[in-house]
């Protein structure tokens, strides 16, 4: 057996990933379920040079923001992160966050959204399961599932269904035949509870989790992204057309890898095809359009070649909303003709590092 590594242990900051930053000599240890102000010793799980990932062994002073989490699984769970400090906390942390990732950039003040509630919002949670071990529940980096009969961050009628699927090994008799191992989408639509088993999306298509604060962001958008009447626009990775729905323009045209939405001018273009721009400046041409305002919302893995997008399309102004920071970043730093002229982080996700946020450019006179 392998003998623990225990390391003394106090946090100085939060990482992006909601995790505890403490600094030992010259190594940086991070590790979960901690806050600033927490002194103890963790158990080093994983290192490599400069960097360590633990857990806390003994926590012997709690931080003074230190609150009790409101899930009795929030200690085993690894789904959520920012149980054991207030709201106002999670929301400065996942701010600070957001900043130090655009420290080369001049952003503008960052206005925060805050969530209109932080439990029971969720309306869809999937969960991982295994017939080897007989397991389904939530999975850690380790792809190891951790069973969770109680989940506090979905919708009411989500949660009864986790119950429901727990009571006596109910979700043994409801995997699909010949499958193993997987996942289980469990989800909330039309006044409807749904299960979906090993489907890339449940009902046939991404939706957001969180109906209110998508309702917030889209008011947000339409309110901030002032466009006139007579605009063309290009609304890349468009889903059903959620976010430009109601926006000023006289002409839009909406690409997804998605089904025809209906009384909608739409490409079922996948838009990470190397040849995705070449078909997409071919349409443009086609409807005589000639954008000036590009609307898009990529999944996590952001847009990674936007800046040809924009070498071509020429944009006047960019509306770029994102799920991960981090490719948001990478994406908009090499626009060097364009300058960010609002900025905002809207909390989809509360009690976990995750947040929803976007950026409005415009190109440079």
């Amino acid at each position: 057996m392998r003998q623990k590594r225990l390391v003394p242990f106090e946090i100085t900051g939060m990482d992006s990933l909601g995790q505890g930053v403490s600094k030992l000599g010259d190594k940086v240890t991070f590790i979960a379920k901690t806050t600033v102000g927490d002194k103890g010793v963790a158990e080093i799980l994983a290192e490599r040079k400069g960097v360590a990932f633990a857990k806390v062994h003994e926590l012997s002073t709690p931080s003074p923001r230190r609150i009790p989490p409101a899930c009795i699984h929030f200690g085993t769970c690894p789904s959520c992160h920012y149980q054991h400090v207030s709201y106002e906390d999670e929301l400065g942390f996942k701010k600070e966050s957001f900043q130090k990732l655009f420290r080369k950039l001049a952003l503008p003040e960052v206005q925060v959204i805050g969530a209109t509630r932080r439990f029971e919002y969720r309306n869809r949670i999937q969960l991982h399961y295994s017939l080897k071990s007989k397991l389904i529940g939530m999975k850690d980096q380790a792809n190891r599932v951790t069973a969770i009969p109680e989940c506090l961050i979905g919708l009411p009628e989500v949660k009864s269904e986790i119950q429901r699927l727990y009571h006596q090994d109910q979700w043994l008799k409801e995997v699909p035949k010949g499958q193993p191992e997987g996942h289980v989408e469990i989800y909330w639509v039309q006044n409807q509870i749904k299960t979906s088993w090993n489907r890339p999306y449940a009902d046939g298509g991404f939706t957001q989790v969180f109906e209110e604060m998508n309702q917030k962001l889209k008011t947000i958008l339409h309110e901030e992204w002032t466009l006139n009447k007579s605009t063309h626009l290009l609304d890349l990775f468009a889903g059903n057309g959620n976010l430009s729905n109601g926006l000023n323009y006289s002409k839009r045209l909406c690409v997804d890898l998605y089904s025809q939405i209906p009384g909608t001018d739409f490409v079922n273009q996948n838009i990470y095809d190397d040849s995705a721009l070449k078909r997409i400046q071919s349409e443009l041409k086609k409807r005589e359009l000639s954008i000036e305002n590009l609307l898009l919302d990529p999944p996590r893995s952001g847009l990674k070649n936007l800046k040809e997008w924009i070498e071509v399309l020429k944009p006047k102004t960019i509306a770029y909303v994102s799920c991960d920071p981090h490719t948001l970043a990478r994406d908009v730093m090499g626009l060097e003709d364009y300058s960010v002229c609002k900025a905002f982080l809207i909390d989809f996700f509360p009690s976990t590092f995750h947040f929803e946020s976007f950026l409005i450019l415009e190109r440079k006179s």
